[in-house]
């Protein structure tokens, strides 16, 4: 037996299982929270808007393909802590530290989208308020022949779901770093 896995079988990685255990828990379970808020905001778009709503609205809720990924993946995380916890059939190092990574890529990768969206959709927002008389938000230009400019809850609820993804995926990059930082502690040797 190598000194890595003899290091990997030694009481750091009951730690790590532990932490594996209770992130991909606590990961599952808010993420799912925030998920079933967005698809109520998503279903109340759709029924409200219908055909009308906005290209940016509906790309904002297709964007849920990497929150999705990433609230199964914790449950990958917690399914790994138990194989840890459990001795029988015990990953290797190199499939956990793969684990751990991929979830921190994945967790980025959604920020990334999130934060993309939420600009495109602050910026849409800004040009309609900055385009109209400056009394409040306006539904329709004053001048006549102008063209009409429209705020709806449609555009706040598409931003409501924006914020409450990116808050989830923030989560998953931050407890998948952790979950990185005790994988690494736990199979360094010599300490």
């Amino acid at each position: 037996m190598t000194k890595t896995i003899a290091a990997w079988n030694d009481a750091r990685t009951k730690g790590l299982a532990a932490a594996l255990m209770r992130f991909g828990k606590i990961g599952f379970w808010i993420q799912l929270v925030l998920l079933i808020a967005i698809a109520l905001l998503g279903g109340y778009v759709l029924k409200v808007a219908g055909g009308r709503a906005a290209l940016g609205n509906i790309l904002s809720f297709l964007g849920l393909v990497l929150p999705l990924f990433t609230t199964l993946w914790c449950r990958r995380y917690a399914a790994l802590g138990k194989a840890l916890s459990g001795g029988a059939d015990t990953p290797s190092p190199a499939m956990v530290g793969r684990s751990l990574w991929v979830g921190v890529w994945a967790g980025a990768a959604g920020v990334v989208v999130t934060l993309i969206s939420l600009l495109g959709a602050a910026s849409g927002l800004m040009v309609t308020l900055l385009a109209n008389p400056q009394v409040g938000v306006a539904v329709a230009t004053i001048s006549p022949g102008g063209a009409d400019y429209q705020i709806s809850a449609v555009d706040a609820l598409s931003l409501m779901s924006l914020l409450l993804t990116q808050t989830a995926e923030l989560m998953v990059v931050a407890m998948s770093l952790r979950l990185v930082f005790l994988f690494a502690r736990s199979i360094r040797t010599g300490g």
